[in-house]
């Protein structure tokens, strides 16, 4: 490794400290279970993390199509897609993954993903030095927990990436991908539907009921690390939409967890005026995109006047920016 860059990514002597672990409740879960989050923002592999994703993320991206920005590209792909009275929708979701993915064969996975694509070297390190890299972070992924009346204790972490770790997710979606693809063949040659947003699948089939149940009962027990829960029908749920099947078209509306509560930024909050204009106006343009009936689409911007209004926003200012945003 050239010295200009082992200077990059060596932690600093006077700015690094210890990740630790806290719990964030998953309140919209039945009996709020609670997601472990590694805090290593001035982790002394903070930066090496960093510099694996920032390099190894865009290769991902690139030669990953299925795999989801955002909510956008979703519904530009159910746009094309003709629906039939066959046609039934499946999303599945990958427990606990980030947290489970085994680690030295997860970094095997990002190596032989690189191989197969043709790269030798990444930023003029070798795959072995990229692969040493991060085998150094899950060597060294020890983290404190503090709790009341106990006092500090310390953890090495040893199956699964740290959540807060920057490079546990693009080694979590390397490990998905080779998992999921013999799945994603199936689906290519039936020419149907086959999307992932993080550990989040969404598909489309024409099998019948027992089939679909049948090939995923077959992917639930392919890797011991790797397990799904499934749900399907003519109607799901998936990122911010509810996709619901119409024939010849989906038809789209906005999405909610039952546990979403009606609150944004306060109109009187100390923060500059376009923080406050762009909350109605991104509100309403994500509802414009989604929403791909017109009743639908009213329902909806109805339910974001209410909410802007219960958080003190004028009447004249919401709707001055919702409008910029319908005209748009």
């Amino acid at each position: 490794m050239p010295q200009y860059m082992l200077e990059r990514l060596r932690p600093s002597d006077n700015d690094s400290e210890l990740p630790h672990l806290c719990y964030n409740p998953k309140d919209h879960k039945i009996g709020e279970p609670l997601r472990p989050i590694v805090s290593g923002m001035k982790s002394p592999l903070a930066k090496i993390s960093t510099f694996l994703d920032q390099n190894i993320r865009p290769i991902f991206d690139q030669h990953t199509p299925y795999s989801l920005p955002n909510s956008m590209i979703f519904l530009k792909h159910l746009k094309d897609y003709i629906t039939t009275s066959e046609t039934a929708m499946y999303t599945f979701d990958i427990t606990d993954l980030y947290t489970m993915i085994p680690q030295k064969e997860s970094v095997l996975a990002v190596c032989e993903f690189l191989g197969r694509h043709g790269y030798k070297k990444i930023r003029g390190l070798s795959i072995n030095t990229i692969k040493a890299l991060f085998l150094h972070v899950f060597d060294n992924s020890y983290f404190v927990l503090q709790l009341p009346g106990i006092g500090l204790k310390y953890y090495r972490q040893i199956k699964g990436g740290a959540m807060g770790s920057v490079c546990t997710q693009v080694l979590a979606d390397i490990y998905v991908r080779k998992w999921e693809n013999d799945f994603l063949q199936e689906q290519k040659q039936q020419k149907e539907l086959y999307f992932r947003f993080r550990d989040d699948v969404f598909i489309i089939t024409k099998l019948t009921s027992e089939q679909i149940e049948r090939r995923l009962t077959e992917l639930n027990e392919k890797d011991p690390n790797i397990k799904i829960t499934w749900e399907g029908g003519k109607a799901v749920d998936y990122l911010d939409v509810t996709t619901t099947i119409e024939i010849p078209n989906f038809k789209t509306t906005v999405f909610r967890k039952l546990a979403a509560q009606p609150y944004v930024l306060p109109f009187h909050s100390s923060h500059p005026k376009h923080i406050t204009q762009n909350i109605p106006y991104a509100a309403a343009l994500r509802a414009t995109r989604i929403c791909s009936h017109r009743e639908d689409l009213r329902v909806e911007l109805d339910k974001i006047r209410i909410m802007l209004l219960l958080n003190k926003y004028p009447p004249g200012f919401i709707d001055k920016q919702m409008d910029v945003s319908i005209n748009t």
